[in-house]
């Protein structure tokens, strides 16, 4: 595995932090073009999406019971991500991490 930087490394755990930070990680990848953020960023927009399609089913009124559960895995899955960029580390996200690498490539 190739050795990154605390630059890369602060950049990717930016990126976890609310859309403020992925923007800010999308940015400042621009001038870095790390693979490593770019892997990190790919996480969290797929991660932004499902939150988005969460609250979407909120609004329509599913049951509560569901949409915890939706949360509390979505929350799961940020936080493998998050300690991954902590770690330094590509920690796949269970499940939906190499569809996110896949999905989001161009990124």
């Amino acid at each position: 595995m190739a050795t990154i930087t605390s630059d890369e490394k602060t950049t990717s755990i930016i990126t976890y932090f609310t859309i403020i930070g992925l923007i800010i990680g999308i940015f400042k990848n621009n001038t870095l073009q790390s693979e490593y953020i770019s892997y990190h960023i790919r996480n969290m927009v797929g991660l932004s999406l499902i939150g988005i399609a969460i609250s979407l089913l909120h609004r329509f009124h599913f049951p509560s019971i569901i949409i915890n559960t939706l949360w509390l895995a979505a929350f799961v899955l940020w936080v493998i991500g998050f300690v991954g960029a902590v770690k330094g580390d590509k920690l796949e996200i269970p499940f939906i991490g190499k569809f996110f690498q896949d999905w989001f490539k161009s990124i």
